[in-house]
């Protein structure tokens, strides 16, 4: 009897353990939210999608934003250049409604009138993988493993 019960002990334990890890293992992700258009060869849905530390969902316009479940955390939205500005500016209020803790991150060529509080930061179209990984990650509140 107490072999099988030592037996029921450890198996609990294994199992116990395994799942205490699985949100330490979960939590190295960054969860990015890109919304625009989803077009092959675009510099930064190819970067999130080969990038290792991100876990990528994607709105391809407003209605689908808003679609969404509200129970994804999200930690960084991206903002892609193909939004019209209404798009963007509706994008961003709706984002920092829903998700309260997520950082805005703007793809953008030129200047625009978008309020400064309702983005975190800007990048330009073409920036480089490595940039935009570096960005992605200081908007999430530092460097994840």
């Amino acid at each position: 009897m107490n072999r099988l019960h030592n037996l029921a002990i450890a198996a609990n334990d294994k199992i116990t353990g395994a799942m205490d890890r699985r949100p330490t293992e979960m939590a190295t992700e960054i969860h990015v939210l890109s919304v625009g258009p989803v077009d092959r060869g675009c510099m930064v849905h190819d970067a999130l999608l080969n990038g290792p530390k991100f876990h990528l969902s994607i709105a391809t316009d407003c209605k689908e934003l808003w679609r969404m479940q509200t129970q994804e955390s999200i930690q960084v939205a991206i903002l892609h250049d193909a939004l019209s500005e209404f798009e963007t500016e509706a994008a961003c209020r709706l984002i920092r409604r829903r998700w309260l803790d997520a950082r805005i991150l703007v793809e953008s060529i030129a200047e625009s009138n978008l309020e400064d509080a309702l983005y975190d930061d800007r990048v330009a179209p073409n920036v480089s993988s490595e940039a935009l990984f570096a960005t992605i990650e200081r908007l999430a509140g530092g460097v994840h493993a």
